[in-house]
């Protein structure tokens, strides 16, 4: 039985990582928190990060996407949870090295990862589950499938065909 889990969304927001996280801690009766790693200077702005003089509106509007779409889902499944921001330091630390700080600092007894992390032709695919797993003996768990939430059937009616 769990009794704090950290589930992480980002960029690619994992929804399989969210809703088995949701199911796990529904399971568990445990506390949920969600952690959002914020890169700065992110992969995607390349070459053209200094040129581009509005990266830190892109970066807060992506930052707001990704928090208004965990709390939808959240919502929607009656599940509360604790939300978390963090910047990507300039100094190194790769986004799951945050995670794994993240997870011992709160004293999570689980962290889900979904599957999906970018990569230029696959490389760097599995690094922030890699890293995670090294730096931290919490339990991981990779989200591989969106668990579908089950409808509550309050009273079910029954009709005899005469």
């Amino acid at each position: 039985m769990y009794q704090h889990i950290l589930v992480a969304v980002g960029p690619s927001f994992s929804e399989a990582a969210l809703s088995t996280a949701i199911m796990r801690a529904r399971e568990s009766n445990a506390r949920l928190t969600v952690l959002h790693v914020i890169e700065s200077s992110p992969w995607w702005a390349g070459w053209q990060m200094e040129s581009l003089c509005d990266m830190p509106a892109l970066v807060e509007q992506l930052a707001l996407v990704i928090r208004r779409s965990s709390e939808k889902m959240l919502r929607r499944s009656g599940m509360n949870a604790d939300w978390q921001t963090r910047t990507l330091p300039r100094d190194g630390h790769s986004i799951g090295r945050v995670i794994a700080d993240e997870a011992d600092r709160l004293d999570a007894d689980l962290v889900v990862l979904g599957t999906k992390k970018r990569g230029l032709f696959c490389f760097g695919v599995n690094h922030v589950r890699n890293v995670v797993c090294r730096r931290t003996n919490r339990e991981v768990l990779i989200a591989t499938a969106r668990v579908e939430e089950t409808t509550r059937v309050i009273r079910l009616q029954t009709h005899r065909v005469v």
